[in-house]
């Protein structure tokens, strides 16, 4: 598939270059990443370069997963990543420490949920945090996903086990899931 942008509530969603590569490096170091992402750790700069140079475009390419660039509605400096796999429909998403709580990922969320629903045949878009990521869990909450439990995870650890995450989708169609209490 050809990449494309997404124009969400002053943000600019569109592809990641090698100008990204120094924030990448330096953003995926925070010891947040270490404790509730699955990027390698420690993270370095040619972790960054095989994500931008290799990962992101060959995952366009076959349609495996759809990677964006989150950045300032007139474009610059990058701000995150928002990504959807398919054809799990599973979104997953990081802010600079910078950029976090000023409610960026909520938008960029919808934005690239309105595109699963309008670009794919997906009835859900899935998301799931290690149990304990707050942040990302009030996104999800912020962004209209309505919880479904703590089960084992699908996006397995570093070491390649399930790690016990909390779960939520938001569907396609107008009836929504049985929604379980989001926790506290």
């Amino acid at each position: 598939m050809e990449p494309f942008s997404l124009h969400p509530d002053g943000l600019l969603l569109d592809q990641l270059t090698g100008a990204d590569l120094q924030l990448i490096a330096l953003y995926c170091s925070d010891p947040v990443f270490e404790q509730f992402m699955t990027t390698p750790w420690p993270y370095s700069l040619a972790d960054a370069e095989s994500f931008v140079g290799e990962y992101v475009p060959a995952a366009w390419a076959n349609g495996s997963e759809w990677t964006w660039a989150i950045r300032p509605g007139a474009g610059g400096e990058l701000l995150g990543v928002i990504s959807l796999r398919l054809p799990s429909g599973m979104i997953g998403f990081w802010l600079g420490a910078p950029h976090r709580g000023s409610g960026i990922m909520s938008a960029a969320t919808e934005a690239v949920v309105g595109a699963a629903f309008t670009r794919t045949p997906l009835q859900a878009v899935k998301w799931e945090a290690h149990v304990g990521n707050i942040a990302s869990l009030r996104t999800a909450r912020r962004a209209g996903f309505s919880y479904t439990g703590e089960h084992p995870g699908a996006i397995l650890g570093r070491d390649g086990n399930a790690v016990q995450s909390w779960t939520a989708e938001i569907q396609h169609s107008s009836h929504d899931l049985q929604a379980l209490e989001w926790p506290a």
